[in-house]
């Protein structure tokens, strides 16, 4: 059974059980209340009675005095102390109730009966008679108009419930549709995405605020984090594929020359060794920041928290300076506090810092300063710097300014660095701003928040 004929079948029963129920409820309240009214009003005719026999008692004989207050759709009937009657006095129509059996009470006593399809109000009430015996008066009346009102009362109920659950049953399938429509979207979605390979997205409706549209907007993020990963794998693939194969060319060509040449030759020997050694390196960093990039930012595990810059930097730059031997001047301004994550950090400074030894020979310069709520950190080289319309595309993944400008005219890396600068930015909310100008050099500005509410959304 699908879900859409679960949703019908079960809220047209439950509508169906709770409108019966309800009506029944009120039909049996209603007989119960009109019976009970009825005995409250023959109780209130047998006391008129008994007080009118009383005082005529002793100068009406007994059957004129039964005759006289008869009630015109029942019998009255008086009830001796031993058990025996007088006759009991019945219209033509009622003669029937003659022939029930009767027992003395020595008690007020009311009741309802049935005597064929007719209902009775039965009540026995005492009186002392004349002589000092103590009889009942029984009377017995019809309540046959009360009972006609209840049958038309449940004609109408069961018409009603009828009728109810007409609009009940419709409503209950636009209910299921209304429903199971996000899902059967979602699945024809889903059916399409598996037979185009393309990632779709459910259509909403923006009005909604109930929880299918919460689903759909789920489903949503789900697929664009599936795009998103899907994305970054294909990149990730391609950009191995087409990256990796000018390294592994080099080191093949070199490691033939070794294996033809290498012996004989020392000058070649040691060429080739260092090509293949500077190769090595280049594509391992490499495969390092293809992997990082092929990951989402929310994988990363970024930790933010107070971090004291101006220590940072200078842990950066001696660190730098001892690795590649460059002269790097730190400024230090007192203790700078900012948030941040201090791998990430550490991690985009020395992406920068070694962008800027790439393409300069001179001093490279880190300068730290507070702005208001936000921390700045600039790298300065005096090196080649780049064009206007390079400054744009410096982010890009594998772009690369021409090496014949770098200061070694040699390769100039694999032009993943600062798009993994910028990607770290995001992740830890800072911003990164690059300024050059032609033979003259550039400026790398990092931006960090000094507070979490200052953080920028990324």
């Amino acid at each position: 059974m699908s879900l859409r004929s679960k949703i019908y079948g079960y809220s047209s029963v439950l509508f169906a059980v709770l409108l019966i129920a309800v009506n029944l409820s009120v039909y049996i309240v209603f007989e119960r209340m009109s019976i009970d009214n009825e005995i409250k009003r023959v109780e209130a005719e047998a006391e008129s009675i008994v007080k009118g026999v009383r005082q005529s008692a002793g100068s009406i004989p007994p059957d004129d005095l039964l005759r006289a207050y008869a009630p015109l759709d029942g019998m009255l009937r008086i009830v001796n102390e031993d058990g025996t009657s007088s006759p009991p006095v019945t219209t033509s129509a009622e003669e029937q109730l003659s022939k029930l059996s009767y027992k003395y009470e020595s008690e007020k006593k009311s009741e309802y009966t049935q005597v064929g399809q007719i209902g009775y109000v039965w009540v026995s009430v005492p009186v002392i008679w004349p002589d000092g015996e103590v009889v009942n008066v029984q009377v017995t009346e019809s309540i046959e108009d009360t009972e006609d009102s209840l049958s038309v009362l449940r004609t109408v109920l069961v018409a009603v419930t009828i009728i109810a659950l007409i609009p009940a049953i419709i409503s209950s399938r636009i209910l299921a549709n209304r429903m199971t429509r996000p899902i059967q979207q979602m699945t024809r979605t889903m059916s399409d995405i598996q037979s185009s390979g393309q990632f779709k997205r459910l259509p909403l409706d923006e009005r909604s605020k109930d929880e299918l549209k919460t689903m759909g907007q789920t489903f949503n993020r789900m697929m664009d984090l599936l795009e998103s990963n899907f994305e970054r794998q294909e990149r990730f693939v391609s950009d191995a594929s087409h990256e990796l194969k000018t390294p592994l060319t080099i080191i093949e060509s070199y490691a033939s020359l070794l294996q033809r040449r290498g012996k004989d030759r020392p000058e070649v020997f040691d060429e080739a060794v260092e090509a293949i050694l500077s190769e090595s390196v280049r594509m391992r960093e490499m495969t390092e920041q293809l992997l990082l990039l092929a990951k989402q930012p929310e994988q990363w595990n970024v930790q933010l928290e107070r971090v004291d810059i101006t220590r940072l930097a200078l842990d950066s730059t001696r660190a730098f300076r001892e690795a590649y031997h460059r002269e790097v001047h730190c400024d230090d301004p007192g203790s700078i506090w900012a948030i941040s994550d201090v791998s990430k950090l550490k991690q985009m400074l020395f992406i920068l810092l070694d962008n800027a030894r790439k393409y300069s020979e001179d001093a490279i310069e880190v300068r730290l300063e507070a702005k208001g709520q936000e921390c700045w950190i600039r790298i300065v080289d005096t090196g080649i710097g780049m064009r206007e319309e390079e400054l744009s595309k410096v982010f890009d993944r594998f772009y690369r300014v021409d090496p014949a400008r770098t200061r070694s005219g040699g390769a100039s890396g694999s032009g993943l660095g600062l798009s993994l600068a910028k990607d770290i930015a995001g992740a830890v909310g800072a911003r990164i701003e690059l300024s050059s100008t032609e033979g003259r050099g550039t400026e790398a500005l990092i931006i960090l928040p000094t507070s979490v509410q200052n953080r920028p959304l990324s």
